[in-house]
C-alpha cells in the first residue's frame, strides 16, 4: 500500500511537470512569436511598383544602376538587370551615353 501511494504522487509530480514544462514553452514560443509580429509589421504596408526614366552618363552600367534602384522587393541582383535588359529591349549590357532607358523602382507610397 505504501508504494502505491508513492508511485502514486510520483505520477502526480511528473504529470505537474511535464504541465509546467508546456505552458513555459507556450509563454516562450508566445513571447517570441510576438517579437516577430512587431519586427514584420512592415509587411503590412502595401509597395507599390513605379518606372522612372535613367539618363545614361559616362561610366554607367546595367550594374551601376541596377545597385542605385534596386530594393529588397526587386529581388536578384541579376533579376533585376534582366528585367531592366528586357523592358528596355537590350540585348546586351552595353549602354549608350547620352540614352535613356526605363527603371522600374519600388516605393510603399502610393503616387
Amino acid at each position: 500500500m505504501y508504494k502505491k501511494r508513492n508511485t502514486k504522487k510520483r505520477r502526480q509530480v511528473q504529470i505537474l511537470a511535464s504541465m509546467i514544462g508546456v505552458i513555459a514553452l507556450t509563454i516562450f514560443t508566445l513571447t517570441l512569436s510576438a517579437g516577430e509580429i512587431n519586427a514584420g509589421s512592415d509587411l503590412n504596408k502595401h509597395t507599390y511598383k513605379y518606372f522612372t526614366t535613367v539618363y545614361v552618363e559616362t561610366g554607367d552600367s546595367l550594374w551601376s544602376i541596377a545597385n542605385k534602384y534596386a530594393t529588397k522587393e526587386s529581388g536578384d541582383l541579376d533579376m533585376y538587370i534582366k528585367e531592366i535588359q528586357d523592358i528596355n529591349s537590350l540585348k546586351g549590357t552595353k549602354l549608350r551615353q547620352g540614352s535613356y532607358i526605363c527603371v522600374p523602382y519600388y516605393a510603399n507610397e502610393h503616387k
